[in-house]
């Protein structure tokens, strides 16, 4: 059975990309556009849930950025497959013209460190390829007497074990003014490099309150260029969330955050049709349906999708059931799992006989009285529904379909926790 989750390894964004089974290389060549309107400094959030793919869609926006530079760090291979997979040649020419490159940083991985600004800086270095001769590194050193002293030649390896030495960010202070350093480094680079620099910051809302608040900060005060583009992508609750954690729940954090956003965009969370395609789910399957109406139902980000789907199928397999209970498993055991996705408060509550609200809600209007008509009694009938097991005739019991949902709450759920007798 395949991984849940993708990791998002280079060959991984490509073939997402190749397949687009979640519609999303619209949203990439829209939001590149947008990019292609900034002038001058600039930052942009990306607001999606946990799960929802931030991170395969702000790495692969910094691929495509990349290719389309002749002097990005991606060989032509690479660009040669970055451009097939977006399968759009206007595109990529229009694109071209702008002479981008991009740098992706991970907020969370570097929150160990003080402080943000030379591991920002590494990154930089590392992925705009300063150390590779495109770039006069001596004359950036020069320029970064304190902040660069350790590299020698063209190995950085040393500079990023700095990056931890907290004295070196104070000696720097000392030295010179950070921001006038910074200001020359980006010049130097930005001249030889690109036209516009695009710096996507990763997982912010996952940090230390200390560390979200100083990246924020930092960047504001010392990386300030009018070619430079920051696209954070986070989940902007749970960074309001971090935020109070830091100034306390009185705190305004939404206002704090305005401060650094000129532009707020929301991540899509629709799975399309093309994904459940892949899945080969098929609506004419019961367990199908049941699954596919959950996602509509719960609007599970990407990641829990994933999850839930593989539960549902490792719970499924090779399990030698009779009619009862494949009819239990399809329709009840695979709410059940949803919600342990979802809300593990209401999941328990369900699984207890307290809260038969989630059944009423999946199973509504003619989908519930298709489950319904497989529990009803030789004498009953849904009245305006055309299948039914008896004759529409005087002896003939109407019952509604709500009715019937409960019945079957209370036997499985209700009688084992409350100890009820039904006949």
């Amino acid at each position: 059975m395949k991984k849940a989750v993708l990791l998002s390894t280079e060959e991984n964004l490509l073939q997402t990309m190749n397949e687009d089974l979640l519609d999303r290389n619209k949203d990439l060549k829209n939001f590149c556009r947008l990019l292609q309107h900034q002038q001058g400094m600039s930052s942009i959030a990306i607001d999606g849930r946990w799960g929802s793919g931030k991170t395969f869609f702000v790495k692969q926006c910094a691929l495509l950025l990349s290719s389309t530079n002749s002097l990005s760090y991606l060989n032509q291979e690479m660009k040669e497959k970055v451009y097939d997979s977006i399968n759009d040649k206007d595109f990529i020419e229009n694109l071209a013209d702008n002479k981008f490159l991009a740098v992706y940083y991970d907020a969370w991985k570097n929150d160990t460190e003080e402080d943000p600004v030379l591991s920002l800086i590494y990154e930089i270095i590392q992925q705009l390829d300063l150390k590779g001769g495109l770039i006069d590194l001596d004359n950036l050193s020069s320029v970064l007497t304190s902040a660069l002293s350790v590299v020698t030649g063209r190995d950085v390896t040393d500079f990023f074990n700095k990056v931890k030495d907290v004295n070196l960010l104070n000696n720097i202070q000392e030295e010179k003014k950070m921001d006038a350093i910074l200001q020359k480094f980006f010049v130097e680079a930005l001249n030889q490099k690109c036209e516009r620099l695009v710096i996507f910051v990763d997982e912010l809302d996952r940090c230390r309150p200390s560390f979200a608040i100083k990246v924020l900060e930092r960047i504001e005060h010392y990386f300030v260029n009018d070619r430079i583009t920051f696209v954070f992508s986070m989940n902007i609750e749970q960074l309001q969330h971090t935020i109070k954690a830091f100034y306390g729940n009185d705190f305004d954090a939404c206002r704090y955050l305005d401060r650094f956003f000129d532009i707020r965009l929301s991540l899509p969370t629709t799975i399309s049709n093309r994904f459940f395609d892949s899945l080969n789910l098929n609506d004419n399957y019961s367990i199908d349906n049941v699954i596919m109406r959950i996602q509509d139902t719960y609007n599970l980000s990407l990641r829990e999708f994933c999850k839930f789907y593989n539960t549902v199928k490792v719970a499924g397999v090779n399990y030698d059931r009779d009619e009862t209970d494949n009819f239990l498993f399809i329709y009840i055991v695979t709410l059940s799992l949803a919600l342990k996705f979802t809300n593990i408060s209401v999941h328990d509550e369900f699984i207890k006989g307290k809260n038969i609200q989630p059944l009423l809600d999946l199973y509504d209007n003619e989908f519930g009285a298709y489950i319904v008509q497989e529990l009803l009694n030789k004498d009953e009938i849904l009245p305006s529904i055309k299948f039914n097991n008896a004759s529409n005739t005087k002896d003939s019991i109407p019952v509604i379909v709500e009715d019937k949902l409960r019945d079957l709450y209370n036997a499985i759920f209700v009688k084992e926790y409350m100890m009820l007798v039904y006949l």
